[in-house]
């Protein structure tokens, strides 16, 4: 359950500056993307800002996580275009393409054998008025004084952040908003589903009709450096529909950080 003072929603728009690789999976040497972007990945790339801004240590990003996972809850954002959320079939059509990349070895200034690797990525045409759009709820729309809005133009958003993936601006920050984009109506205490209704974005509970699935995460390993131990697996369910009329908020803590879960 959320806690009490935890009862103010926000929904915001994105303006992307670069590709986004916001993907977990890979399928041989291709690293893959989600067609969305977790909450997840809100929660880790406001927390890795936030931490550098307090001073970099590995103590400051620490407890920056820990007082986001305490005070603010990130669920999923999609791709809009005119209002219209666009499904995952779409946005493989019109925004995924990929880029090629290779490990060097500096001592013989040639490519590593066998360290090819592809990176799926996920560009908006100029022009087209598509925006990245979710939600947050939140007790306070500030961290250091700075408000959130600023926040989100700061972060690197997804993977592959040494590639240049991961800008973002903030173009629209919209306070007690009555909706979340893309799904249906919100508000402090959470999105409100009637009976048989889609629920876009990976559910711990809550759906029906479609499968349960692995989620999982890379994360930082200590002798093999960032994105190279998995998380532990949970099951969700990806796109389901509401098993009842119920409320939904985004889970703030462990594996399943972002990931919808009915509330009562």
């Amino acid at each position: 359950m959320m806690a009490d003072t935890m009862a103010t929603f926000a929904a915001f728009s994105l303006e992307l500056l670069s590709p986004l690789h916001l993907g977990s999976r890979r399928a041989g040497v291709v690293a893959q993307s989600h067609r969305h972007a977790p909450g997840h990945l809100f929660v880790h790339g406001l927390a890795a800002a936030v931490g550098a801004a307090r001073g970099g240590s590995p103590e400051n990003f620490a407890e920056a996580l820990a007082e986001i996972m305490q005070r603010l809850r990130f669920g999923p954002a999609f791709f809009i275009d005119g209002g219209r959320r666009l499904d995952d079939a779409e946005v493989g059509r019109r925004l995924l393409a990929s880029s090629h990349h290779v490990t060097l070895d500096g001592g013989t200034r040639s490519a590593v054998e066998s360290a090819l690797f592809e990176v799926e990525q996920l560009s908006v045409p100029a022009g087209s008025g598509i925006r990245l759009c979710g939600g947050v709820w939140f007790d306070e729309d500030r961290l250091d004084a700075q408000p959130l809005r600023d926040w989100l133009s700061i972060i690197r958003l997804g993977g592959e952040i040494k590639t240049g993936c991961g800008h973002v601006r903030c173009d629209l920050w919209q306070r007690d908003a009555l909706r979340y984009p893309g799904i249906a109506a919100a508000d402090g205490t959470g999105v409100h589903l009637a009976a048989g209704e889609l629920l876009p974005g990976a559910a711990v509970d809550g759906v029906v009709g479609v499968p349960l699935q692995p989620w999982l995460g890379r994360r930082h390993d200590p002798k093999l450096g960032f994105g190279r131990r998995l998380s532990q697996a949970v099951l969700v369910k990806v796109d389901g529909r509401s098993q009842r009329d119920a409320r939904f908020l985004p889970c703030n803590s462990g594996p399943v950080t972002g990931c919808w879960e009915a509330v009562v």
